[in-house]
């Protein structure tokens, strides 16, 4: 097999329109994405169709996956045949270990290639107005990070303070909210002026950037007094003080909040984000908005006011064993999207030719599970009227031979109980095969925990159960999100945790999560 490439690619600072086209061109053709976590949302919508998504995010205290493993990871999925993108926020070669990843494809005989990207070392600074260069005030700037060091497995400040306080010019430190008052200490027991100026920008580029001047003796003390935290660009010296703006902060800052997107962060697997990132995404360039009709009601979502944040945490991992001869069952049931591509996957993998499936009929439990059938060429027979387990189960029942019928189930691992027991009920014969098994992957969870967006859709019961005990684990809290649900049974979990008002789709789709929020959004303004 010939072997794949990888190219390391900047995905820029925060705003997704600092993307380079080179960059673009090579995300919208590859055949698999390794993300970080600073990397925007956005950028992942512009992969092809069936590009294999992967996080390995990594923020101060949590690594999802180590650097070896990474370099691996890039390695395997090259040797697959696969061109992979290693997209990384920034710069890769800006404290990126992007010089690390490329030795490591080297040494393995991987084509690499690096693809730069806009360094938030600049840009951040410069979206708030200040230039880390400008004459009579900064001749030359220079780039740390305050955390370049490992101890076991924690990040350490590691600065020559004597040497950063005697420097001319502008000072950007990247990576340093966590230790910004050893910062600011270090360098003024270094002699730095107390007076001298700074800036933080938190979020930088984007439509929730924050701003703060002030002077290094006070910088901590009014950056942790304002809530100002990770990720955020600090700016030390007198450019920091210059503001080369259109308008006052004042102004801007109420602007940025009358401009600022409708987030929507979704949990579940990584099919499911995306099925709910497509139902947001613009469809129809000319009308400028995307339209669903759900339980007959069109519900318009204006372009461009909401943003979607990959906040999964759940991986589909398949069951090794073979899967079992149909021959004995009239009807197959598939309960998700997820169950049919993994179906249909094994059915490749053990080369079972489709036309076994000649005289079976299928059931599905909603259009999005048919919809996965239907891109395969396979259509199916009976779907109920409402997306849910109860109505798939009694709907069958209402139209299968007792006598002469079996009927398998293709699902998940987890799947609800409800199912077999109103077969049971109707004493009808049923057999289960778990297709697959949903897991938790602890380390991206751990990072989804501290987001906090406008909306959190969940997909699953078992997300709503995962996501809570997380909560529990880490003592985190929000008290920010609005809760969606797709459905009654993933609402019955959700009150077992959370005593707030949430909504539930009108239907079991994406579509109906779509215009759920759409519709809460538009009763708000």
């Amino acid at each position: 097999m010939e072997k794949g490439k990888v190219y390391l690619t900047g995905g820029g600072c925060g705003d997704a329109g600092l993307l380079t086209l080179k960059a673009l061109e090579v995300l919208s053709s590859c055949d698999a994405v390794v993300y970080d976590s600073l990397v925007p949302e956005e950028l992942l919508s512009y992969a092809k169709g069936g590009c294999e998504k992967i996080y390995v995010g990594k923020r101060y205290g949590s690594h999802s996956m180590k650097q070896s493993e990474i370099n691996n990871l890039l390695i395997e999925k090259a040797r697959e045949g696969r061109n992979v993108v290693r997209l990384k926020g920034g710069d890769p070669y800006v404290f990126g270990r992007g010089g690390e990843e490329y030795l490591a494809m080297q040494e393995a005989g991987i084509s690499c290639e690096e693809i730069p990207g806009i360094s938030s070392a600049i840009a951040v600074p410069a979206a708030a107005g200040i230039p880390v260069t400008h004459r009579e005030v900064s001749s030359g700037f220079t780039v740390v990070t305050g955390t370049t060091a490992e101890e076991r497995g924690h990040a350490r400040l590691q600065m020559d303070f004597d040497t950063l306080a005697r420097l001319e010019g502008t000072l950007v430190i990247l990576m340093g909210m966590h230790h910004l008052k050893e910062i600011a200490d270090g360098l003024l027991a270094a002699g730095k002026n107390a007076d001298t100026p700074c800036a933080v920008i938190m979020e930088g580029t984007t439509g929730r950037q924050r701003c703060l001047r002030t002077v290094l003796s006070k910088l901590y003390e009014e950056a942790s007094g304002q809530g100002f935290t990770s990720p955020a660009v600090i700016v030390i010296g007198a450019a920091a003080a210059l503001n080369l703006t259109a308008q006052s902060e004042e102004v801007a800052d109420e602007k940025a909040r009358s401009e600022r997107k409708i987030t929507v962060g979704v949990t579940g697997t990584p099919y499911f984000v995306e099925k709910v990132r497509t139902a947001f995404r613009e469809t129809e360039e000319e009308k400028h908005r995307i339209n669903h009709k759900v339980n007959e009601t069109v519900c318009e979502i204006p372009r461009g006011n909401f943003e979607v944040w990959d906040m999964g945490f759940m991986e589909v991992c398949p069951n090794i064993s073979p899967l079992p001869d149909l021959g004995d069952y009239e009807w197959l049931v598939f309960t998700s999207p997820n169950g049919v591509r993994v179906f249909l996957e094994k059915m490749r993998q053990e080369r079972k030719d489709l036309r076994m499936l000649c005289g079976k009929r299928i059931a599905v439990i909603g259009p999005g599970t048919a919809r996965v059938l239907e891109d395969n060429g396979i259509y199916a027979d009976y779907t109920p009227k409402i997306y849910n387990t109860a109505h798939l189960a009694k709907g069958l029942a209402q139209r299968i031979n007792k006598k002469k019928t079996a009927t398998i189930f293709l699902r998940a691992r987890q799947g609800s109980e409800m199912l077999p027991q109103i077969f049971a009920e109707n004493d009808l014969a049923y057999c289960e095969y778990p297709l697959y098994e949903l897991v938790v992957c602890e380390e991206k969870r751990d990072t989804v925990l501290t987001k906090k967006p406008d909306y959190m859709v969940f997909g699953s019961a078992m997300g709503v159960r995962a996501y809570f005990e997380g909560m529990e684990q880490s003592g985190v809290r929000n008290d920010v999100s609005r809760y969606v649900c797709i459905g009654e049974q993933c609402g019955e979990e959700l009150r077992k945790h959370t005593r707030r008002e949430y909504l539930t789709a009108k239907e079991s789709s994406v579509e109906a999560v779509a215009a759920c929020i759409c519709e809460d959004a538009v009763d708000k303004k």
